[in-house]
């Protein structure tokens, strides 16, 4: 059995051309969250999900230059053939699958505690010594705020760690702090804006949610805010830490928030507005959760139109804050844990004594 180290970090991709530079991002991310656990002497592990990958392409865990002699960092991939994919709503138009990419890598986490990431976001180097002082507790869920940083000169990749993150920290950019709710949702205050991007909580909560829930299309609108409610509904203790503590993301056309569009039609827009004008928040919210308005759209993927938030998500949540029990939506095999996928270890710690759990 295989020795446990004290956290996970679990990312996706696929080496499809999701942006001109997504490579390269992903290289220079994935050594510097590398360099930074190694120098901390973490026990840890770093797991890519590789989801779809395309045929006439390297494989994305190939392009990776993993910085030689850790010690203390496993960097593993994990490989999910096309035939995991085709059966999802928008599998022509949408190459990879992100929460279900994330579920294979989060069920083969070994970590005591594990986080999801992008595979092209950066920690600042006070998040590594909030980990690194290995005082986590079990029943807390961390968060942080996200900071998109505008990366127009591509010699920054060329930077030492250390000097880059301090760059990070100086660029302009978009910060994704909390964010109060809409008082007529009816949730708990969470801090679910970016939360995505990181969202370190134990292993066992992962476990018991069984990862993101279930979407049969590719779009997992919304699964990362579900799954942030989701665990405070198992009991799960929100905890934010300071501003100094970042995810840094470098922007790109592609984010999500560029690529979602509500969709409404003349009635609702009137109804909408007559119901807020008349100061009657609660009736208009009431009225897109029971008749699921507006719905949604993303740029790319035509052949699907989403659920709006308050079906999809303010509905759940809404629930479970109300003392509904959460059930999961994903089967006992969540995360592809019946298949035997192919793995490839391309650094090995000095505390791994075997191959990802299952």
């Amino acid at each position: 059995m295989s020795a446990q180290p004290y956290i996970s970090f679990v990312t996706y991709g696929r080496n499809d051309g999701y942006t001109a530079d997504y490579v390269l991002r992903v290289g220079r991310a994935v050594r510097c969250l590398a360099r930074q656990l190694e120098r901390a002497r973490l026990d840890s592990e770093i797991i890519i999900s590789e989801w779809n990958p395309p045929k006439d392409s390297p494989l994305l865990i190939e392009t990776l230059d993993i910085p030689p002699g850790l010690r203390h960092v496993t960097v593993a991939g994990v490989i999910t053939g096309a035939e995991h994919h085709k059966h999802f709503l928008g599998a022509d138009e949408v190459g990879i699958h992100v929460t279900e990419a994330a579920n294979v890598g989060l069920r083969r986490a070994r970590g005591e505690f594990i986080v999801g990431k992008s595979s092209d976001t950066f920690y600042s180097p006070e998040v590594i010594e909030k980990i690194a002082a290995r005082n986590l507790r079990k029943d807390t869920i961390y968060r942080i705020d996200r900071h998109d940083v505008f990366v127009d000169d591509a010699s920054l990749w060329d930077l030492p760690d250390d000097a880059l993150l301090e760059k990070f920290s100086t660029m302009p950019g978009n910060v994704h702090g909390w964010i109060q709710q809409s008082p007529e949702w009816g949730l708990r205050e969470l801090h679910t804006n970016a939360c995505g991007d990181f969202t370190l909580m134990a292993a066992h909560y992962w476990k018991a949610l069984r990862g993101y829930p279930r979407d049969p299309t590719v779009l997992a609108l919304d699964s990362d805010s579900l799954v942030l409610h989701a665990a405070a509904a198992l009991g799960g203790i929100e905890c934010r830490w300071p501003g100094s503590c970042r995810v840094y993301k470098p922007a790109h056309p592609n984010m999500n928030a560029a690529r979602v569009q509500q969709l409404w039609s003349p009635w609702q827009e009137w109804l909408d507005r007559y119901l807020l004008k008349r100061g009657n928040a609660r009736a208009a919210h009431w009225l897109r959760r029971k008749l699921d308005y507006p719905k949604r759209k993303v740029r790319r993927v035509g052949s699907i139109t989403a659920a709006s938030i308050e079906r999809n998500f303010v509905n759940p949540a809404r629930q479970w804050n109300e003392g509904v029990p959460y059930r999961s939506s994903q089967e006992e095999n969540w995360g592809l844990g019946n298949q035997r996928l192919e793995t490839r270890m391309l650094s090995h710690a000095a505390w791994d004594d075997g191959a990802l759990a299952g």
